[in-house]
């Protein structure tokens, strides 16, 4: 029986910081503000206090981007045939 009090001690020890840390919503702070990037437009979202919300977008010139070519297939000259031996003006051949 004296063991008890020994195992709940340490246990409620461990949640008073939890319930410390408990964020209660009824203080006022319902502001929510969010900065993004969406391609070349920095987009700002806020949210008020009743609900109202407001979005922002800032976008710049798209930048000049540099697009290599696209590769190209250069096809090997045709293998050249040599017929062995000797072959004169065409017409008479030597092996």
């Amino acid at each position: 029986m004296t063991r008890i009090p020994f195992l709940l001690f340490p246990a409620l020890l461990a949640t008073l910081p939890l319930v410390a840390a408990a964020d209660s919503w009824k203080h006022g702070h319902h502001k929510y503000k969010e900065e993004y990037w969406d391609g070349n437009c920095k987009v700002e979202r806020k949210i008020g206090k009743h609900g109202e919300f407001k979005e922002e977008r800032k976008c710049r010139a798209p930048e000049a981007v540099y697009y290599a070519p696209q590769p190209v297939y250069v096809a090997p000259p045709p293998p050249v045939v040599v017929q062995p031996g000797v072959t004169i003006q065409g017409t008479v051949r030597l092996p």
